[in-house]
């Protein structure tokens, strides 16, 4: 009996110890474990936040980093093969494509613009046009005369005035070039008609242009352009023009039996 009781008693003693034990090692495991994972979870620099009041303070090669290396993942992206169903698709779109090629109708001699030579004899090998510029011909045209010339034509005050008046009003708004055009025209009248002034000029050709308007800066650098500088606006001989727009019809029945030599604009130039 007596046995019996010391061995309880002996159970008893080792319970406690190791509830003691246990007591004692618990907490510090679960400290430990806890520990352990806040330490994993928690950045070492707190986040960084932004507003809309706040200035950015990227700098322009960091925001240059970051483009490039979106445009680098945009371009690996659209790199990537294709699936098999959008290959498919693509062949049958290109295929489609290729039906409404076939089917399309041709445009007729009705339905297409006919090519329009800058003068009226079209030529099989056009001029130089850079050599007509660098001669100081403001407008190239397909065949130029290359005899073509017209010497120097005094004017008088008289003259000049209404010359400059007369460009303003027959194309002022073509600028320096479309008051060269008709300077030039003026010119060669005076020179291969023999006319001595720019009123009978006006009076035998027919030149409607208003000779009311004070001519802009423009259009007086064109008259010394081609009167005192001695330079053209084309290489061809030019009498004549007209603007079809501004025709009832569309167009003159005068002009059109002439020579037509080249449009500028909306303004045809015609030689006799």
């Amino acid at each position: 009996m007596k046995e019996l009781l010391e061995k309880r008693m002996n159970l008893i003693l080792l319970a406690a110890v190791l509830i003691v034990a246990l007591a004692i090692g618990i907490p510090t495991g679960f400290r430990s474990c806890s520990t352990s994972t806040s330490t994993s979870e928690i950045p070492t620099t707190a986040p960084v936040t932004s507003s809309p009041d706040e200035e950015d303070t990227t700098s322009p090669t960091e925001k240059a980093t970051v483009i490039e290396a979106t445009v680098k993942v945009a371009k690996k992206k659209a790199n990537k093969p294709k699936s098999e169903k959008a290959e498919k698709t693509t062949k049958a779109s290109e295929e489609t494509k290729a039906t409404e090629a076939e089917t399309t109708t041709e445009p007729t001699e009705e339905t297409t613009e006919p090519r329009i030579f800058a003068t009226a004899e079209p030529v099989e090998y056009a001029a130089s046009y850079d050599d007509q510029w660098d001669a100081g011909f403001l407008v190239a045209i397909d065949n130029p005369d290359e005899d073509y010339y017209c010497p120097h034509v005094e004017l008088t005050d008289k003259n000049r005035d209404l010359l400059e008046r007369l460009c303003m009003g027959e194309y002022g708004s073509g600028g320096f070039t479309g008051a060269a055009m008709i300077a030039q025209a003026v010119k060669n009248a005076m020179y291969y008609y023999g006319y001595t002034d720019v009123a009978t000029v006006i009076s035998e050709l027919h030149y409607t242009g208003s000779t009311s308007i004070e001519a802009t800066k423009s259009v007086k650098d064109a008259v010394t352009y081609v009167f005192d500088m001695d330079k053209d606006a084309i290489q061809h001989r030019i009498l004549y023009m007209y603007n079809p727009k501004l025709m009832s019809e569309g167009f003159s029945d005068f002009h059109e039996t002439q020579r037509y030599i080249c449009n500028f604009g909306d303004v045809r130039f015609f030689d006799d």
